[in-house]
């Protein structure tokens, strides 16, 4: 007879009970969207034994300067699930709750969104660009100068590496545009686990983590306020900007590929913005929002397994993304 499979801690599950961070390392097809396309995520669990206190998270498209996002439908099973969102510093968490579930039981959560974004086009005029003066910040802003989880800005490797990069003279777009150049010239693309940005240093290869992660602690090193953004099986730098109106301007760069400075050609749904999130039941800051599971109490002869969507995996921008 199997033996049962009792949890009475704290039960961790990713996909098909292996786990795997959001941008692990499977492939999944980039499908790019067009404003006011579906996009579907949520996950599927299947229990081979009694299960008590089901707990789900992962994050959801939300309304960014550059993308309005809808909940349009929802599918919920068993009936006694129930949802909820959670704001996290602008980034849209779901959670899913599940009192119990009996043996052969499989929960079901779908939630379709309609996703309008803007296309990242570069600036007309980059010169005219400057760099925002540090006390007009304000508090979200601020916090883009400063070390996250992954993003060691303040390393002596990176500050040196910024302060060998620096141009008197050079205007923001020019200066910034260095550091850009510095990632491709140094860092060779190739997929892995999560290094962060002075492993890729030291190393000279990582993926869009590494890459953008390197990006952005070169950027805050030289005080250019810049971000991770994520979408699904990808992530992207962008760094703040002033127009010659004073209006502020998120810039997105595409570390991936040969394409030019200051464009992205990403169209899929934007998940978050941001690289250092407090996520409740955490002590330590996290890099990104993470789909996780968690089973306080399971007693099936085998594990269970859940099943994601979209599925964790890496995927870069094609250059026919456009």
């Amino acid at each position: 007879m199997a033996k049962c499979l009792g949890c009475s801690l704290l039960l961790l599950l990713v996909l098909c009970g292996t786990v795997h961070a959001q941008f692990g390392a499977a492939e999944t097809p980039a499908v790019p969207l067009t404003d006011g396309d579906v996009f579907e995520t949520g996950f599927t669990l299947q229990v081979a034994g009694p299960t008590l206190g089901v707990t789900a998270t992962f994050p959801v498209p939300a309304n960014w300067e550059d993308q309005q996002a809808e909940l349009i439908q929802q599918e919920l099973s068993p009936n006694s699930a129930n949802l909820r969102f959670v704001n996290l510093d602008g980034t849209r968490q779901a959670r899913v709750d599940i009192p119990r579930l009996s043996a052969g039981d499989t929960a079901k959560v779908l939630l379709r969104f309609r996703v309008a974004r803007q296309s990242a086009t570069p600036p007309s005029n980059p010169e005219q660009l400057t760099l925002p003066a540090s006390k007009d910040l304000d508090r979200d802003q601020r916090k883009y100068l400063l070390p996250s989880p992954y993003i060691e800005s303040r390393d002596a490797k990176i500050t040196g590496v910024t302060s060998s990069l620096t141009k008197p003279d050079a205007t923001l777009w020019q200066q910034v545009e260095a550091y850009y150049d510095f990632v491709h010239q140094n860092v060779t693309y190739e997929n892995g686990p999560m290094k962060g940005a002075v492993a890729a240093l030291d190393e000279g290869r990582g993926d869009c983590e590494e890459m953008t992660t390197l990006f952005v602690a070169l950027c805050r090193a030289g005080n250019v306020p810049a971000r991770t953004v994520w979408v699904p099986g990808h992530c992207y730098p962008e760094f703040l900007t002033k127009t010659s109106d004073g209006t502020d301007r998120w810039v997105a760069v595409e570390m991936t590929g040969d394409f030019p400075f200051g464009l992205s050609p990403e169209k899929r749904p934007i998940l978050q913005k941001g690289d250092n999130f407090r996520i409740p039941g955490s002590r330590r800051p996290q890099h990104y929002v993470k789909q996780e599971l968690a089973i306080r109490d399971y007693k099936g002869s085998t594990p269970p397994v859940v099943t994601w969507l979209p599925p964790p995996g890496k995927e870069p921008p094609r250059a026919d993304a456009n």
